[in-house]
């Protein structure tokens, strides 16, 4: 298996009260858009919120060469930077690195947004 190059390894801090005021609006049933307008938040922190409390954390924070692949193979599966973020407990800027690293190419090659448009086309 290829080297991983090193990078810096950031936890994701995120207010834990805005995950359990989040999650207590959407139990109601609350849509995300409706809970961040009223949270004065937005939408991307709420959602996020969600998947903080929804995800199942795993700790990988001490071992990067792990942390990597596991991010890489995530990524390539389709998880979405914001779902690696909660997963892993580091920031996005952290998730992004360390795919960089684990594959030795760019963080934006895997676009799926760009394959759903040119297979709808």
């Amino acid at each position: 298996m290829a080297a991983v190059k090193t990078y810096k390894v950031h936890e994701l801090q995120f207010d834990p009260r805005l995950v359990a005021r989040v999650m207590g609006r959407r139990e109601r049933g609350e849509t995300l858009a409706t809970i961040a307008a009223a949270l004065k938040v937005t939408p991307g922190k709420a959602a996020m919120a969600e998947l903080v409390a929804t995800v199942e954390l795993v700790q990988l924070h001490d071992e990067p060469v792990k942390l990597a692949r596991a991010l890489a193979k995530d990524r390539k599966a389709g998880r979405s930077w914001g779902w690696l973020s909660a997963r892993y407990g580091v920031t996005e800027g952290t998730c992004r690195a360390a795919y960089m690293a684990a594959t030795g190419k760019p963080w934006n090659e895997l676009d799926y947004r760009r394959g759903e448009r040119k297979a709808a086309a």
